[in-house]
């Protein structure tokens, strides 16, 4: 007998969705093993340490970092970059105060043979001094770091962000244990990336200036060293106001390489000095540096070799003993790792059964590549890959889950393509996306009724959705929903031009995306027209806002930690994205009129349909007070809503419980929004009107 859609039996309950489905950042090769930073929701999201072999596959993962340390970082907010790993020895960033501990890379600390050691000063205040994207250079002991300041000289209006160097095993200081590290570049808002050469005496880094974002224009940077580790001569050899610049690495030879986007795509460049060319004194006096001239391309293609740089420690291409290099390659939105011969030019793609990959997680011994990997069928894995050799295949060192869902009620997802358009001379637009239809053996659909769906905005918005296998995904269409993920105008995989299809439109092109998702799905006959729903995090919660305040489209919607009120985000956001606006939106107070506009806020009456408001309580990229503001104008509106608050969490949930419990609010809300039962345990949540929650 037909079940209704929405009232499925699922296998997939709310805690399945978070309790061991651990995330991978952080990839790092040394010696035998690989390492990798995993964040556990079943242990409130603390990042942990670990390593595996790669030449004994019977051999598990097994943990580095003590249980008392949390690995994270949070320059600019977001992080990256938290760990280093070299020469048998971890570098990591303390989530409890934001210093750099060292421990040994065999596992002795996690096993309470060895202590956690500090290698940066304990702060004026708690978290001050951040420290991110670490490197060591070749003497074995100087350490280069990006270092965030919070309080300080020259910090009273926002943090001040700089390049430090500091040794790896420092001498105890009188006072306060350990010196203070030494500054090598100051005096721009952003850095990142600080590698030094393979010969010690050159060093790259990126930097740029407010209003840009990184993806909108940074610039590489090539300096000589001299022998106390400082640096000098400093020369931009790539990027600009208006061209972006990401992942520089050397090659084992020392030529830089790095992906930039004079073309309008990140396509890899490689800068070699002339040999009879410019020498800037290095520490033997003749280093010589690249100069913008020296940039070549290695192949010019429409496909991106970078990724937008929302956090530090991007690692998007790796160098192989045989002058190879395995890079990401991001074509007509596919993400594909291949093998780029520099020499030719020439892009193999090996088929690795991956969909796409963490982009900070490319990385090589030489021998085999490691890297993050994510399949439409199968959990992510921290992955061991040798190309050459004939051993199976590519080994999953660790997978993201330990209890997998049975393939038989795995969703697989269908790319769309569909036309959009808006009144601002982009009539014949198109964007992207993923179905995933709803799927379960265990129950039979409706024959003559379409099921619900389920718009899913990405975040960023500079980001992107990728097809995997997604626990919160699979979630839903086991229950009968139908899910689109939405790759809107802005998004990220599509070239320069398709992203700045954003610039100034921000709230329009994204959301009117998401509108046209929507109708097209029900015109094609795979979506319930009167059972459409739109769920997003950050800047997707800021497209559920402005979705339900500007059009009548969506019947509900779930807005977790979103944007209501564009100019109190410009205000009250963190260092990082405290301009972002201005090109997303406008200037202010120039553009102090186009922020009112598209306010969901301040037009709150237009919000019709149900809202569910999901926000952490210590959340600084989108503060509470957003989510309060929303409420106070739902409730003079008597709007139909409901309000979930988890007061320890930041920006994105993290704690399995936390996790668990928003997927059953979001569940429950649509129950109430679509006259559903759902199947299972449901969440007691209330929809209210006119009043303010309890």
């Amino acid at each position: 007998m037909p079940t209704p859609y929405g009232e499925w039996p699922s296998p997939v309950a709310p805690e399945d969705v978070a309790a061991d489905v651990r995330s991978f950042a952080s990839v790092e090769t040394d010696g035998d093993h690989v390492y990798w930073l995993e964040r556990r929701p079943s242990e409130g999201g603390r990042g942990v340490v670990c390593r595996a072999p790669v030449d004994d596959p019977g051999a598990g993962p097994t943990a580095v970092t003590p249980e008392e340390l949390d690995v994270r970082t949070l320059v600019h907010q977001y992080g990256g970059g938290d760990v280093l790993v070299a020469d048998g020895t971890v570098l990591a960033a303390s989530m409890d105060d934001q210093r750099l501990y060292r421990l040994p890379a065999d596992g002795s600390a996690a096993e309470g043979d060895a202590e956690p050691t500090p290698v940066t000063p304990e702060p004026p205040k708690q978290m001050a001094h951040r420290y991110a994207d670490m490197r060591l250079a070749p003497d074995g002991e100087t350490v280069y770091a990006v270092r965030e300041r919070h309080v300080g000289p020259e910090t009273d209006e926002e943090p001040r962000n700089e390049l430090v160097r500091f040794p790896l095993s420092p001498d105890p200081a009188p006072e306060t244990g350990v010196s203070d590290p030494v500054v090598v570049a100051a005096g721009h808002d952003f850095y990142a990336a600080p590698r030094p050469a393979p010969d010690g005496d050159r060093i790259a880094y990126l930097r740029w200036n407010h209003p840009n974002m990184p993806w909108d224009g940074t610039e590489l940077v090539v300096a000589a060293v001299d022998e106390a580790g400082d640096v000098r001569d400093e020369r931009v050899v790539a990027g600009g106001p208006d061209e972006s610049v990401v992942s520089p690495k050397w090659s084992p030879d020392g030529v830089l390489h790095a992906a930039a986007d004079p073309t309008g795509w990140w396509n890899l460049y490689r800068f070699r000095a002339d040999s009879g060319g410019d020498a800037a004194g290095g520490r033997d006096g003749d280093a010589a540096l690249p100069t913008a001239g020296d940039a070549e391309a290695l192949r010019e293609t429409s496909a991106a070799f970078g990724v937008p740089m929302w956090t530090l420690g991007v690692s998007t291409f790796a160098f192989l003993g045989d002058g190879r290099i395995a890079t990401l390659v991001t074509e007509g939105g596919d993400p594909s790792l291949r093998l780029l011969d520099p020499e030719t030019g020439d892009l193999a793609d090996p088929g690795l059964p991956y969909s796409s990959f963490r982009p900070a997680s490319i990385r090589s011994d030489g021998d085999r590549v490691a890297f993050v990997g994510h399949r439409t069928d199968a959990p992510s894995a921290v992955v061991a890959w040798r190309p050459e050799a004939d051993d199976g295949g590519p080994r999953r060192l660790r997978e993201s889950t330990d209890d997998a869902l049975d393939p038989a009620y795995v969703s697989e997802p269908e790319s769309v393509t569909f036309p959009t358009g808006d009144a601002v001379g982009a009539d014949d637009a198109t964007a992207y996306g993923h179905y995933y239809p709803p799927h379960n053996p265990d129950a039979e659909a409706p024959a003559d009724a379409a099921p619900p769906l389920l718009v899913r905005v990405h975040g960023g918005p500079t980001s992107r959705s990728e097809a995997s296998l997604s626990s919160t995904v699979q979630f839903w269409t086991t229950r009968g929903v139908g899910v689109l993920a939405v790759n809107y105008r802005g998004s990220t995989g599509y070239g320069r031009a398709f992203r700045e299809a954003l610039k100034g439109e921000w709230g329009v092109r994204d959301v009117l995306d998401c509108v046209n998702a929507a109708r097209y799905a029900a015109d094609e006959g795979f979506a319930d027209p009167d059972r459409l729903a739109i769920s997003g995090g950050s800047a997707g919660g800021f497209a559920v806002l402005a979705a339900l305040a500007f059009h009548d489209t969506f019947d509900a919607g779930a807005s977790y930690y979103g944007v209501a009120d564009l100019r109190a985000l410009a205000a009250e956001t963190h260092k990082f994205e405290s301009r972002y606006l201005d090109g997303l939106v406008g200037p202010l107070p120039e553009a102090a009129d186009v922020y009112e506009a598209r306010s969901p806020v301040a037009h709150a009456e237009g919000v019709t349909a149900p809202l569910l408001l999901l926000q952490g309580g210590e959340d600084e990229v989108v503060p509470p007070a957003q989510a309060e503001a929303m409420i106070d104008a739902l409730v003079a509106n008597e709007t139909p809503y409901a309000y979930v608050e988890f007061p320890e969490e930041r920006h994105g949930f993290r704690d399995a419980d936390n996790v668990a419990r928003a997927h059953a609010a979001e569940l429950a809300f649509y129950g109430a929004a679509f006259d559903f039962d759902p199947a299972g345990s449901v969440a007691d949540l209330e929809l209210l009107v006119g009043e303010r929650p309890e």
